[in-house]
């Protein structure tokens, strides 16, 4: 059976030339070559990986879908395109509801590269389309560090005043914390002023959208009993992996 590699470089797709990316495809996917999966892509732009994905899934049905129309000759009938925006929830509906009522298998956002418009549909399709276990992959979430980007801006780099004299401190306090409970009020006060602006973050587009799923993902311990403020609850994620162009989130 042809690698990934092989079959992307059959077709007109930027896929072809992301070796990176192709490594990652076969790492994620290659256990589910041989079953009836239902993949769902957005953003196929001239189409050629829908090629690759039925090429490489020989009895999955795959769905693509993107702004402009795309022409595709697909003599085995698996490939169905549909035209729209990513965060047409109406629309994504429909394409669920019209190829598999039971949900997909794996979802990969490759559209508009746009923090608020895939975390609509990230969260439309994670909640009510995507099978326990299945995986939704976003791709090129790097371009929240580019100012050239549509929501992106350039990263400027940790702060020169963090020291790890402040964390030490910190967590010396933590300590306190928890071995002399009536000074708790003075000491969670010292503690967040000695915290605040420890990590300069960027929480700029794609990656302010990682970073609220890294959020999701560390749901147990923010919600955890000992705080009183949430009621405790699981992450809805088995699994989030964080790769350089990808990021990877399996549904529990």
């Amino acid at each position: 059976m042809s690698g990934i590699a092989e079959i992307a470089r059959k077709y007109d797709t930027d896929k072809a030339v992301q070796t990176g990316y192709l490594v990652n495809y076969d790492t994620l996917f290659g256990h589910l070559r041989e079953k009836d999966i239902r993949l769902l892509e957005l953003g196929i732009n001239k189409g050629g990986s829908m090629y690759m994905w039925r090429d490489y899934f020989p009895r999955g049905v795959i769905v693509g879908l993107d702004l402009r129309p795309v022409d595709l000759r697909d003599p085995t009938g698996r490939i169905r395109t549909y035209v729209g925006g990513q965060d047409d929830i109406g629309l994504l509906a429909a394409i669920a509801r019209e190829n598999t009522p039971d949900g997909f298998d794996i979802i990969i956002d490759d559209c508009a590269h746009i923090g608020v418009l895939a975390r609509t549909s990230f969260w439309y399709l994670f909640e009510n389309h995507l099978n326990s276990g299945g995986i939704y992959l976003l791709e090129d979430w790097g371009t929240g560090y580019w100012d050239s980007w549509a929501d992106g801006a350039a990263y400027r780099g940790p702060s020169r005043t963090s020291t790890p004299l402040r964390f030490r401190a910190a967590r010396a306090i933590g300590h306190l914390q928890r071995a002399f409970s009536p000074g708790r009020p003075f000491l969670s006060r010292l503690k967040a002023r000695l915290l605040k602006s420890q990590f300069k973050s960027h929480d700029i587009g794609m990656v302010g959208f990682v970073k609220e799923l890294v959020d999701e993902m560390g749901m147990e311990d923010i919600t955890h009993q000992d705080h009183g403020i949430w009621s405790p609850r699981q992450s809805r994620f088995r699994e989030l992996r964080i790769l350089p162009g990808h990021v990877v989130v399996v549904k529990d």
